[in-house]
């Protein structure tokens, strides 16, 4: 299968003055794949995910998207139409006065009809809970409605990848965890998912992570190889899955558990076995 995105040796900075942001980036998505960007502040991140739809291009290097490597203004604003992005406050993408006005913002630039148009608005309200606020003001809702508006708003224009840029950084854990369930929901459906965090428990559902630092991908690999290496995770400012840091500890001081522990459901389940066999 072939990429539906893909960077070669890219290069980054805001001007030739300032220091590079990216340095030799290699990447590639595929289609349904779901990748996770770990990196703490300052790591190049955000920079990145704005060069995988066009908001920003290169310094140097190739950046293919769809098989086209946007120059043109126009050609940019096409690859936005198959990559979303949901920001780290939603309150920068509600622009309209009502939650369906909102929705209906971005269909409207696309010259979607009225008819379609409130079909696909009925569509994601009804997916991301949110039919009951229809005529609501965006103002009056909780910060994890909001950012289920800001998703509904993308997700209503049918991108083929989604990417979520610290999206859930500002939500209390229940928020957080809604919006993981919808990215989880959105994944299944068929969509690309690349999720953009410093929350190293986030990655666990994707295909592959990514760990940046100071504008380089450190790290490549699966949630279990990539995770399963506290060391390495801390070397570049990550805090380790809090299953593995207590995995870890019980096995220094000498209960014998499986490496393949990831998730505090596993840990619990190895703890009890460990305790029915002494």
């Amino acid at each position: 299968m072939q990429p539906i995105i893909e960077l070669k040796d890219i290069w980054f900075r805001y001007s030739e003055e300032a220091d590079w942001v990216l340095k030799g980036i290699n990447f590639s998505l595929k289609q349904g794949e779901w990748i996770t960007i770990l990196g703490g502040n300052g790591s190049g991140k955000s920079t990145f995910a704005k060069l995988l739809n066009g908001l920003l291009l290169p310094t140097q290097g190739e950046l293919s998207l769809f098989g086209q490597m946007p120059q043109t203004e126009q050609e940019r604003w096409e690859a936005r139409q198959k990559v979303g992005m949901i920001f780290q406050n939603p309150e920068n993408q509600i622009v309209a006065m009502t939650v369906e006005d909102d929705i209906a913002f971005g269909l409207e630039n696309l010259g979607i009809p009225p008819h379609e148009m409130e079909q696909r608005i009925d569509q994601v309200l009804a997916l991301l809970k949110l039919t009951e606020f229809r005529k609501s003001e965006p103002h009056k809702l909780s910060g994890g409605q909001k950012q289920r508006l800001a998703i509904a708003g993308v997700l209503a224009m049918r991108p083929q990848v989604m990417i979520f840029d610290e999206s859930t950084s500002m939500l209390d854990p229940q928020g957080a965890a809604d919006v993981m369930t919808i990215v989880k929901e959105l994944h299944q459906s068929g969509i690309s998912i690349i999720h953009i965090t410093h929350e190293v428990e986030e990655a666990l559902e994707s295909n592959r992570i990514l760990v940046f630092h100071r504008g380089e991908i450190k790290l490549s690999g699966t949630p279990r190889e990539v995770l399963n290496d506290p060391e390495k995770l801390m070397q570049y400012g990550l805090i380790p899955p809090f299953a593995i840091r207590v995995r870890d500890t019980l096995q220094k001081k000498g209960c014998m558990l499986g490496q393949e522990i990831m998730r505090v459901e596993e840990l619990a389940e190895e703890i009890w076995k460990s305790a029915l066999t002494k």
